[in-house]
């Protein structure tokens, strides 16, 4: 999987940018604020019609503009296809492939791409949101029933919380809730468990054998290792009965995957609490590279890879060890200020970006 080449306007500083990409390492170099970390999000953003970082369409448009739209042709595992990503301030977002104008969910079953940069340290200080997007923007690309099932769940969750709100009966979407929302939580417990032995053995290579230990905590309380769905549903039908009268006088849903919640451990103790900055960050870069091989095992190809800025608070070791890890991937992107490992620089790409303008070095 890659992407061919991209045209944006007015997404963010990227004002009017054409550019064709290499298929294997682009680097891309400018100063903080020229456009780097931009322009891996205007490619994350072509291929699965959102942000890696979670901002808004209207955070994503250029100053003053009132329509952004990126364009690209994209090389998929059996054919290309040109797709195009368009919103205008205060409507709704229009994506296409090859001019057919496609749902979000389509994107997802056409290509795969990871991204780590630096609020990737989120993932492991931050709050439990940060955890569950990560949970979600992942196993939607591995898994198109979990998409389904996450994307129904949210349905039921909003139409709930109205209800909630106008001091209706919410109960006849309880059982929506209980149906999608089991689902969501078991492929999140199968997910985290595979993950977590990947993301062990990742951070013990880049981290001098330190551990890294993933532990998933539904908000309802069941056991969710053995994969038996009925006691989920029995689990979550007993949490919405026992918690309904306090729903109702706070007029918000208190039970399921939407309160989820996800531990991380480094050597022992609680991530978020005691861990450094250093530990944060090869910590996420581990997750991310464990989230990489999980989908190239299961969509039988590469993804794309986009890496903002990942060397920038790590020793020369650890440098060299992640640039190893590397050397097999497809299509990669990073962004940097300086110099990268000489390792990733055979045959690669380089571009120049000053204030939202690219130029190719040679």
């Amino acid at each position: 999987m890659r992407v061919l080449s991209l045209t944006a306007n007015n997404f963010r500083n990227l004002y009017s940018l054409e550019i064709k990409l290499g298929p294997g390492v682009n680097v891309l170099y400018g100063d903080n604020g020229s456009g780097k970390t931009n322009l891996l999000e205007a490619i994350f953003t072509l291929c699965l019609g959102r942000s890696q970082r979670a901002a808004t369409d209207s955070v994503l448009l250029h100053t003053d503009a009132d329509v952004y739209r990126l364009q690209g042709v994209v090389e998929l595992i059996s054919d290309t296809a040109e797709f195009a990503v368009a919103y205008q301030r205060g409507g709704r977002k229009k994506i296409t492939i090859d001019s057919v104008t496609v749902r979000a969910s389509e994107l997802y079953e056409r290509i795969c791409l990871v991204a780590s940069g630096p609020e990737d340290s989120e993932i492991l200080s931050g709050p439990p949101s940060v955890r569950r997007l990560f949970l979600d923007l992942y196993l939607s690309q591995l898994s198109q029933t979990y998409l389904v099932d996450l994307t129904d769940y949210q349905k039921a969750l909003s139409q709930k919380n109205v209800a909630l709100r106008h001091e209706m009966d919410p109960t006849p979407f309880d059982p929506l809730l209980i149906a999608h929302g089991s689902q969501v939580m078991q492929e999140r417990a199968r997910f985290l468990r595979e993950l977590g032995t990947l993301s062990d053995r990742l951070y013990a290579d880049i981290a001098d054998g330190e551990e890294l230990l993933v532990n998933y905590q539904p908000k309802v309380s069941v056991e969710t290792n053995n994969g038996d769905l009925d006691s989920l549903k029995s689990a979550f039908k007993a949490a919405l009965a026992k918690n309904a009268e306090r729903e109702r006088v706070l007029q918000t849903s208190l039970v399921g995957p939407h309160r989820d919640e996800v531990e991380f451990s480094i050597c022992g103790l609680p991530a978020r609490s005691h861990g450094s900055r250093g530990q944060w960050r090869a910590a996420a870069i581990s997750l991310k590279l464990a989230v990489y091989e999980l989908l190239k095992r299961k969509r039988g190809a590469s993804p794309i890879l986009l890496l903002d800025e990942i060397f920038a608070e790590l020793d020369s070791r650890r440098t060299e060890c992640l640039a190893k890890m590397f050397s097999d991937a497809g299509q990669l992107f990073l962004t940097t200020a300086v110099e990268p490992p000489g390792s990733l620089l055979k045959d690669a790409r380089r571009f120049r970006i000053v204030a939202g303008e690219i130029v190719e070095e040679h």
